[in-house]
């Protein structure tokens, strides 16, 4: 017999390993992991002439048992009695289940992924060649591969060692495979008190956060529970180290506006306390579960956050301290803060209950329009309660509230005592008016002194008005009103007018 009449197409499955499932065109070679047939052959159609016999070998080239997540490789070669070129396809099955077919061309490939995506168990491996026009379809001997469940490796991680009691911990557990990606859940123990659980994700890490009370140390652990195809394994232990318990903390919410009119800047102030020393952190404000902002705590306990993004309607907001390492975390009472539409209308709020200014000055009082109006553009005002010579009006800094000083009328006689020069005269002539008939010369004297004192007097003030000292010193009580195109609004500020 000549090697011509002994010609074969070798046919080649590679489950992992090398290239996966690839073909080549003389002894043609397609590699992929072994299947067992289906249980009913592929059916020949029935021709003039019998078609050509032709076998398929299947070999497995990698060990028989192999762990989840190894590969596993192997080689189907197809021959053809009558040594001509067969085409058509071979598709490889995992007992009844295909999960690969190659036609019979150069460079046909299966994913790379197959090779090591059999699960934990038994599996019986086959390799069915098509058939073409001239030659019959055959099925590969059946190989059987035991995979076994993977040995896995568990550690664990805090994310703060030691704490203080009360405070916030993250465990961190990472979970490997000794030959294949692990999936599924790892449990938290503190000692045998299990503290919750945790899904893996894709890098194989589980994440929980705890709260721990007890002072002392706490010996953790985490479980990583398993499935057929890996193992359950444990960490080992974690020593965390607990302090004292933490000082008890209160946190107190408050609103600058409440109600508040939609696209106003509203101040929430959250005052956190405990302990002698001064608690410190952030504070998170939430609504529901969403995080709203937060602030961190200043020298007095407090944070403070605005926003203008309210939208109309209720508001349930709570400020959430995260506690500190003496302090121990706290959460406020819900504060329902009410939004309401903004008024067509418009207005305004003045920012100062009171202001001071000196005796010929302007005093400037800041002014909070509300949504709606146009600060100092269509906002218009007038006041009442104002001091002699004192005016307001609107201005792009706020409102002004402008003064006016004294003379410079030639005298030094302070304001209490500005009528007094002329008092004088006056008492000099009424005392005139009850002297006797018999003494008129007497009286005729006085008279004459008592027009020098009164032209002597009306002298000394020179060009200026004597009793026009401006805008008296003093407190007074001014009413703002004002509109924006709508309904007036008045507001209340006292004025303190100092020399």
């Amino acid at each position: 017999m000549t090697i011509r009449d002994l010609k074969t197409i070798l046919l080649a499955l590679c489950i992992a390993g090398l290239p996966p499932f690839t073909t080549r065109a003389e002894g043609q070679v397609v590699s992929a992991p072994v299947v067992e047939p289906p249980t009913t052959p592929p059916t020949v159609s029935s021709q003039s002439a019998p078609l050509v016999p032709s076998t398929v070998a299947l070999q497995i080239t990698t060990s028989l048992v192999v762990f989840f997540g190894e590969p596993i490789d192997g080689l189907a070669q197809v021959t053809a009695s009558d040594g001509a070129t067969v085409t058509g396809t071979v598709t490889f099955y995992d007992g009844t289940t295909s999960f690969c077919t190659l036609p019979l061309t150069n460079g046909a490939t299966c994913p790379a992924s197959v090779a090591t995506s059999f699960s934990a168990g038994t599996h019986i491996f086959t390799a069915v060649y098509s058939g073409d026009a001239t030659h019959a379809a055959a099925t590969s001997n059946a190989v059987t591969v035991v995979v076994k469940q993977d040995t896995t490796s568990t550690t664990l991680g805090s994310s703060l060692n030691p704490v203080a009691a009360g405070g916030n911990v993250v465990y961190t557990s990472q979970v490997q495979g000794a030959h294949g990606t692990v999936v599924g859940t790892v449990e938290f123990f503190d000692g045998t008190a299990s503290i919750g659980r945790a899904s893996l994700d894709v890098n194989g890490q589980a994440r929980l956060a705890a709260l721990i009370v007890a002072g002392g140390t706490h010996g953790m652990t985490a479980v990583y529970v398993g499935n057929a195809n890996s193992a359950s394994s444990t960490s080992p232990v974690l020593n965390e180290v607990v302090a004292n318990p933490l000082v008890a903390s209160a946190t107190t919410l408050s609103a600058s506006a409440n109600p508040a009119v939609a696209g106003d800047s509203v101040m929430f102030t959250a005052q956190v306390s405990g302990g002698a020393a001064l608690p410190t952190g952030p504070v998170t404000f939430v609504e529901g579960g969403t995080v709203l902002g937060s602030a961190m705590l200043d020298a007095t306990g407090a944070a403070v956050w605005s926003t203008s993004a309210l939208s109309v309607g209720g508001h349930s907001i709570v400020a959430r301290y995260a506690g500190d390492a003496s302090t121990a975390a706290s959460i406020s009472a819900v504060l329902n803060e009410i939004v309401s539409a903004a008024s067509a209308s418009g207005g305004f709020t003045l920012g100062v209950s009171t202001v001071t200014v000196a005796a010929g000055d302007t005093a400037i009082v800041p002014v909070q329009t509300t949504a709606g109006s146009i600060f100092a553009k269509t906002l218009n005002v007038s006041c009442s309660g104002l001091p002699d010579e004192a005016s307001c009006s609107i201005g792009a800094d706020g409102l002004r509230i402008s003064t006016m000083g004294p003379r410079d009328c030639g005298t030094t006689v302070p304001y209490n005592r500005a009528g007094l020069p002329i008092v004088g005269p006056v008492l000099a002539g009424l005392l005139f008016l009850f002297l006797p008939k018999s003494r008129w010369a007497v009286k005729s004297l006085f008279t004459a002194v008592c027009a020098v004192m009164v032209l002597g007097t009306m002298a000394g003030c020179g060009t200026g008005n004597c009793t026009d000292l401006g805008s008296r010193p003093g407190t007074y009580t001014v009413t703002v009103t004002g509109s924006a195109g709508g309904t007036s609004v008045s507001q209340k500020v006292k004025l303190v007018v100092v020399p």
